[in-house]
């Protein structure tokens, strides 16, 4: 999704061009070929900045067949996990879930699996899960819709405490907004393990963290420290502060991640973490956009997490970085 949104802000098409069109292009497109064939000397090295700054560098996926092209070499693990893919034409049984989280798990070993809650709603829709509304990215998605309808989300965390036994599983809350969320979703957690301890079914409780996409949390992070962990959502934080869709050209010029307002969110974030020993990292589509990076990591961040596509240039970028 935020690839199409790019694209349709940076996108043009020339017709019958000039020769010196072409030859423009001719030299862009070579430039960027040498930058990354360049970037892919980085690929196989961990990320370090000019100054010899260590740098996590996570991925993102959407599909667990994605793994199959990732070396686990080239990353510190899975910063993101998304599972709106398994919520397509029906609702996903607990076995489905399973097995597509024990694949993840199981590529990559002892590294960080963090799975994100599925985060329908919004720009999302799930047929027979979400409701239709005026203003959906200010309605029941995320975490709110899993809420609402617990038979569904009881499904997804029965899968996800069973698939814990592989790896080394975090799972993450998407769009909290307020601490009684976290609870809630947490005590289901504990109510599942429990009746699957008493089943006999091998499970484990992961690390229990959340996103922070909506301003509230950003704003006042202290009151989440019980999380274990903060996942900091760049797209969603950013078209919330700046009241701008991040999918609508019009306002695409006010949606930046640089914008002092969401860089100062961001900053004051990784400093309370940091005082409250609270591991804080970013897996939006500025963690791997390497026009952000330098203002990312001069906001604190050390844990970035990135396309896949993105990780080679994601990294050569941060070496040029002084911090």
């Amino acid at each position: 999704h935020g690839h199409a949104a790019r694209a349709r802000q940076h996108g043009g098409i020339v017709l019958s061009p000039s020769k010196a069109q072409i030859a423009a292009f001719r030299q862009s497109s070579s430039s960027f070929r040498a930058r990354r064939d360049r970037a892919g000397t980085f690929l196989a090295r961990p990320a370090v900045t000019k100054a010899g700054t260590a740098v996590r560098m996570q991925v993102n996926i959407a599909d667990p067949s994605e793994v199959d092209g990732i070396d686990i070499a080239t990353c510190d693990g899975v910063g993101l996990m998304r599972t709106e893919f398994l919520f397509g034409k029906t609702l996903p049984d607990e076995g489905t879930q399973y097995r597509a989280y024990r694949k993840v798990l199981e590529w990559a070993g002892e590294k960080p699996v963090t799975i994100r809650t599925v985060d329908a709603g919004g720009d999302k829709p799930v047929p027979g899960f979400t409701v239709e509304e005026s203003n959906p990215f200010l309605g029941l998605r995320g975490i709110r819709l899993s809420l609402a309808r617990p038979e569904v989300f009881r499904v997804q965390i029965r899968a996800l405490l069973r698939a814990a036994v592989h790896g080394n599983l975090k799972v993450m809350f998407p769009m909290i907004a307020i601490v009684e969320e976290y609870r809630q979703a947490a005590a289901m957690f504990a109510e599942e393990q429990t009746a699957l301890a008493a089943r006999g079914i091998a499970n484990k409780m992961p690390p229990l963290g959340i996103m922070v996409e909506v301003p509230s949390v950003a704003i006042v992070p202290e009151a989440f420290t019980e999380a274990a962990f903060f996942s900091i959502g760049s797209n969603d934080l950013t078209q919330y502060v700046m009241a701008a869709a991040r999918d609508d050209a019009a306002v695409a010029h006010l949606n930046s991640v640089r914008h002092p307002a969401v860089l100062r969110l961001i900053a004051a974030v990784t400093a309370f973490g940091q005082r409250e020993k609270i591991p804080v990292s970013l897996c939006g589509d500025a963690g791997g956009d390497p026009a952000s990076i330098p203002s990312l990591l001069k906001a604190g961040l050390r844990d970035l997490s990135v396309a896949p596509a993105q990780l080679a240039m994601a990294k050569a970028a941060i070496a040029d970085v002084s911090v």
